[in-house]
């Protein structure tokens, strides 16, 4: 098997428990006792969107198809690559891989084979609706199963991250590759390999499951597990406090002390790899949500003047966000990692704060009064996401430009967004997940290539050849050195050409009764497999 790679390095593993063999390691080796039973109830910040694990790729999805299916390989806590259905791997050339398969079952009884994972990854790449999967396949040119337990990948180009990539893409029945989303959120569909199987499903309010008697990982921790969804972080905690939960993701920052200051409950936080960025709109020639002082479309997009752009981020207070918005939970961001992180351009700096050079630098551009502007953002799915979304808009008012926050439900946010809709300046966020730059740089900047799997997240439509150039380059590039300098060059230009505005990386905190357990990750998943009693 070729030797896994910690990919975040020092800036997002410094601290990190060792992690035992397998994805359910990091449960194991903090003295959680396999099979103990009894019901987990977790309380989860932000809904599903779909239980079909192919239709769109984000946190609450993901987290939530980890549990009913199982990937060819699995990334740990700190976003290393790890075995899972596929137990091993060798890398024949720079372009061919062989991977042997472990013994598996579906939870109705079924084996798991090579067809299976070969089915999954086309309809992956395949189906219109997962285009925002199509950027962990896009590499792959053939597949091909010479026996059950057997697959062999060939590549179009060198891929250095096609084992992060595959990790991403859960395993379905090859018998249902041609189910539809809708099959799948009625629970029909929902036949995995994975800890746990559906028992029942209400959209926007729970999830409940029960262990599968025959994963290949072991008995899990937990018999039956129930993820709550309660959006509302008081209502959350209040969910806590009455013994209704026993663990709760996404702690809001104003609630930290309370939960520290009671004897039954405790804290569990760590630095997590999410990005938190405005994004601009860079494609329209007259923007949707920006007007003259008169309510008037404006004649030109202001945002495709980079001085604007730069008056946009200099107006901005990233350490007053950090410290009273986040109230320390979040560190200041100069770029899609903290500085030091593989792939970043080590002269990047954290924007300075000079609202007078950004009212200079307006007035430049042609917008001495400024223009009005609406920033749009969600409500209940990034820590503080609404508060940060009206401290922005503060900020931006602070320099002359008349500002309107708009904030909304996930469910309504991300429906929008999927529906392509450019809005002229959002709130986002970005698990960096592959612990280096080149995937949030191929989904959030990268020029839109849906056929590539690029510019998929990109939702400002920012495009410079420059930037694309090195990452295509970086991204056939399988020597680490090299493919990290190129990620960093590519870093600076887009950075200082203000492909996006950064604000922070989260500090994630969970609040759990006193006795519960959980390894923190840095893409800030809650799952069963990880939460245990401690001794």
């Amino acid at each position: 098997m070729m030797q896994r790679r910690d990919l975040l390095g020092l800036a997002l593993g410094a601290g990190a428990a060792p992690v035992a063999p397998g994805w359910l390691g990091t449960a194991r080796a903090q003295g959680g006792a396999p099979g103990q039973g009894g019901t987990l109830r977790i309380g989860m910040a932000a809904p599903n969107t779909t239980l079909d694990p192919h239709l769109l790729s984000n946190a609450p999805n993901n987290a939530v198809a980890t549990h009913l299916f199982d990937s060819l390989t699995v990334n740990d806590h700190a976003s290393r690559s790890q075995p899972g259905l596929a137990e091993s791997w060798t890398r024949q050339d720079d372009t061919h891989w062989t991977f042997r398969l472990r013994e598996a079952r579906f939870s109705d009884g079924s084996p798991f084979t090579a067809e299976d994972a070969i089915a999954s990854i086309r309809r992956a790449t395949d189906i219109p609706s997962a285009a925002s999967f199509r950027t962990y396949t896009r590499s792959i040119s053939a597949m091909s199963a010479p026996d059950p337990r057997t697959l062999l990948v060939e590549t179009r180009a060198p891929d250095p991250l096609l084992l992060n990539s595959i990790g991403r893409v859960r395993i379905i029945r090859a018998a249902l590759a041609g189910a539809s989303s809708a099959e799948f959120n009625a629970g029909r569909a929902v036949i995995g390999t994975g800890p746990y199987a559906l028992r029942e499903y209400v959209p926007g309010n729970r999830i409940v499951l029960e262990r599968n008697a025959s994963w290949w990982g072991g008995a899990t921790p937990w018999a039956r597990v129930e993820l709550r969804v309660v959006t509302d972080d008081a209502a959350r905690l209040a969910a806590l406090l009455a013994g209704d939960l026993d663990i709760i993701e996404a702690v809001a920052s104003g609630n930290t002390e309370r939960v520290r200051a009671d004897s039954r409950l405790h804290a569990i936080s760590g630095i997590s790899s999410r990005f938190v960025y405005l994004a601009l709109d860079q494609v329209n020639e007259v923007s949707p949500f920006v007007t003259g002082l008169d309510g008037r479309p404006l004649e030109r997009n202001p945002f495709k003047d980079l001085r604007v752009r730069q008056a946009l981020s200099l107006a901005i207070n990233r350490q007053a966000i950090v410290e009273r918005t986040m109230e320390g939970q979040a560190v200041a961001a100069s770029q899609f990692l903290p500085k030091g992180g593989p792939g970043t351009d080590p002269a990047l700096e954290v924007p300075a704060f000079d609202p007078n050079r950004a009212r200079a630098l307006l007035a430049e551009a042609g917008y001495p009064r400024g223009f009005r502007l609406t920033v749009s953002g969600p409500n209940d799915r990034y820590i503080n996401d609404a508060k940060i979304v009206q401290a922005v808009a503060q900020m931006f008012t602070r320099i002359g430009i008349e500002c309107r926050a708009e904030t909304m439900p996930w469910s309504t946010y991300a429906g929008r967004n999927s529906q392509r809709t450019v809005d002229s300046c959002h709130l986002g966020a970005w698990g960096v997940n592959t612990g280096e730059t080149s995937n949030p740089m191929s989904a959030l900047v990268a020029t839109e290539d849906r056929a590539a799997g690029l510019g998929i997240s990109n939702g400002g439509r920012y495009s410079n050849p420059e930037v694309d150039r090195r990452l295509k380059e970086a991204l056939r590039t399988m020597d680490d050195a090299g493919r990290n300098a190129l990620l960093a060059e590519a870093s600076g230009i887009a950075f200082r050409d203000v492909a996006l505005i950064p604000l922070h990386h989260e500090v994630s905190v969970w609040a759990a009764k006193k006795g519960i357990g959980y390894v923190t990750r840095a893409d800030q998943y809650t799952l069963a497999t990880g939460v245990t009693r401690e001794s």
